[in-house]
């Protein structure tokens, strides 16, 4: 009689119990992180009233780092002027010999102070232009390749929201 008490006792097992604490932690911790990381950040920068971006419906994050504006007569490296334009070239900018113009020197200047920073949020690889919509891709070409050569590999274009 004894084996057949123990029997029947092995058979009455607990049914597990589903633990609603915990997956409510879980819950509650990837809402938190869906809304940080979707949330809509509108970014609004001043640029010159002279200077016409293109329009684009695309969307992609912006990120602060080094802006380079061209407009129809003049480069800007966030707030100086280091080149002209004249007649859709760079003046100084020489497509044999970029890396002896002055953009390039200031760019390297640039990417050497990014360097030092310690700042994990800023892309210490990443230019964004501003460019004018009028201004021909040969122009644009040639001060692309000189931020490529100082160190600046990754591009943004800014444009205007269709």
């Amino acid at each position: 009689m004894a084996l057949g008490r123990s029997r029947r006792r092995s058979r009455q097992t607990d049914i597990p119990k589903l633990q609603l604490t915990s997956m409510m932690d879980m819950f509650t911790i990837l809402l938190i992180f869906l809304l940080v990381s979707f949330s809509k950040d509108v970014v609004t920068m001043k640029i010159d009233g002279k200077i016409q971006l293109p329009k684009s419906a695309a969307q992609a994050d912006y990120q602060d780092t080094v802006r380079l504006v061209v407009s129809e007569n003049t480069v800007w490296l966030g707030s100086q002027a280091v080149a002209k334009v004249q007649g859709g070239r760079v003046v100084g900018l020489d497509p044999e010999n970029l890396e002896g113009s002055v953009l390039y020197q200031r760019l390297k200047e640039c990417k050497s102070a990014i360097s030092r920073s310690q700042d994990p949020a800023v892309d210490k690889d990443l230019v964004l232009f501003l460019c004018d919509k009028r201004l021909s891709f040969k122009t644009i070409n040639g001060i692309i390749k000189t931020a490529g050569m100082a160190g600046f590999p990754n591009f943004q274009f800014g444009v205007l929201k269709q």
